[in-house]
C-alpha cells in the first residue's frame, strides 16, 4: 500500500505554529531571533533555578516569534546583584525577566543601600506558586526543633548577609533570643545542602514545600533533612509537624515584625521585568506568562517533578506584596533590629 505524504506550504507551517500564541500589539518590537534571559540570583540547583527554568523550559513556545529562552545563574548577595542588573543595567526590551526572592520585597522598606530598585517600579509579570517555606536541619545534626537554640548553638548558611535565607535565621535568633549563627556566601540552597553533609553547618532556610515535596523527597523521608520551624500562615503538610512561626512569637508586635518578613515568602516565585519596558512589550509579556503557566505542557513538567504550581497574574501579585509590606514604621524599625547582624538588646 502506497503512503500518502502530506505536503505543508511555508506559510500553513507559520499559521499553525502561531496559532496558540499571544498575538505581538502593533507597537510591539519583534522577538524574531532574539534571546529572552530569565536571571536567576542564585546557583544552579536550588528552589529558585528549579523554578527559573521550568518558567524557561516553556515560556518560548507562548512568545510570539518563538524567541530562545535561557536562564542565567547570578549569585551574589543574596541575589541583590542579579536584581540591581536587571533593573538598571540590563537592556529595556523585554529580553531580561528577573526572578525575585521575598528578600528583596522588604530590603527597600528597610532601607538597604544595596537594593538599588523600587519593588512597585518593576513591572510584574506575575507569580509561578504560592507555598510557604521553612528551614531545616541536617538528620546528623539531631536537631528536630529551631527552639533548642535555646540550650546548643545552631549553624546555618546563606548566600548573602542581604538574603531570604540569612534574615529569616536572624529574626528568630533575636526575636526568640535563639544561639543561632549564620554563615554567608555560599551560592545557595543546593551549595548549603552539600555543606550540611559534610558537617560544616547544621541548618539552612528558604526552603520551599515544593523541594521538601519533590527533588529533596528522598531526603526527607529517610530523615537526611529535618524541618524545624516553618513560616507559612498555617502548617504545611510537607514540615511534618515543624513548628508555626507565629505560634513561637512572644508579643503581638513580633508577630507583625514576622509576618512582614515572613510574608512575602509565600509569594515565592514573582517574575519582573525593569522599569523602562515599553507597555506593549510588558502587555506581551504579561499574556505569554500567563498562558505558560496554565499550559499543559508545564503543568505536566510540574508534576514530573513534583513542584507546586499556583499561580497568580500580575495583577494579584502586585496586590499581594503592597499589602505584605503596608505595615507602620514602627514594625519596620524592629523588622531592621530583629535582622541585623548587630542586634542588642
Amino acid at each position: 500500500m502506497q503512503k500518502k505524504t502530506l505536503l505543508v506550504t511555508g506559510a500553513a507551517v507559520s499559521a499553525l505554529l502561531s496559532a496558540n500564541l499571544i498575538a505581538l500589539p502593533a507597537d510591539a518590537q519583534s522577538y524574531k531571533n532574539k534571546t529572552v534571559t530569565i536571571v536567576v540570583g542564585f546557583g544552579a540547583g536550588g528552589g529558585a533555578d528549579t523554578f527559573g527554568r521550568l518558567l524557561g523550559r516553556h515560556l518560548g513556545a507562548n512568545i510570539p516569534d518563538r524567541p530562545t529562552v535561557i536562564v542565567q545563574n547570578s549569585p551574589g548577595a543574596g541575589g541583590f546583584k542579579a536584581v540591581n542588573h536587571v533593573y538598571t543595567v540590563a537592556p529595556k526590551d523585554g529580553t531580561y525577566i528577573i526572578l525575585t526572592a521575598s528578600a528583596h520585597a522588604t530590603a527597600p522598606s528597610m532601607g538597604n543601600k544595596a537594593a538599588r530598585w523600587d519593588m512597585f517600579k518593576l513591572q510584574w509579570l506575575g507569580n509561578l506558586t504560592r507555598e510557604p517555606a521553612s528551614c531545616v536541619a541536617s538528620g546528623s545534626s539531631g536537631i528536630k526543633s529551631v527552639m533548642e537554640g535555646k540550650t546548643r548553638q545552631i549553624i546555618f548558611g546563606a548566600s548573602g548577609k542581604s538574603a531570604t535565607s540569612a534574615i529569616q535565621p536572624r529574626l528568630l535568633a533575636n526575636l526568640l533570643g535563639l544561639n543561632l549563627k549564620v554563615i554567608a556566601g555560599y551560592k545557595g540552597t543546593a551549595s548549603q545542602r552539600l555543606a550540611m553533609e559534610k558537617g560544616e553547618l547544621d541548618a539552612t532556610c528558604s526552603f520551599w514545600a515544593s523541594l521538601a515535596l519533590g527533588p529533596q523527597r528522598q531526603e526527607m523521608e529517610s530523615g537526611k533533612l529535618v524541618p524545624i520551624v516553618q513560616f507559612g500562615s498555617k502548617p504545611h503538610p510537607a514540615f511534618r509537624g515543624a513548628p508555626l512561626v507565629y505560634d513561637l512569637a512572644k508579643t503581638e508586635d513580633d508577630r507583625k515584625v514576622m509576618r512582614f518578613i515572613y510574608g512575602p515568602s509565600e509569594i515565592s516565585r514573582p517574575f519582573a521585568v525593569a522599569p523602562g519596558v515599553p507597555a506593549a512589550q510588558v502587555a506581551m509579556l504579561r499574556g505569554s506568562f500567563w498562558k505558560t503557566v496554565n499550559s499543559d505542557a508545564l503543568k505536566a513538567d510540574a508534576e514530573k517533578l513534583r513542584l507546586i504550581v499556583d499561580p497568580m497574574d500580575w495583577k494579584e501579585t502586585e496586590a499581594a506584596l503592597r499589602e505584605s509590606l503596608d505595615v507602620s514604621k514602627k514594625i519596620i524599625d524592629r523588622a531592621k533590629w530583629a535582622s541585623s547582624f548587630t542586634a542588642k538588646k
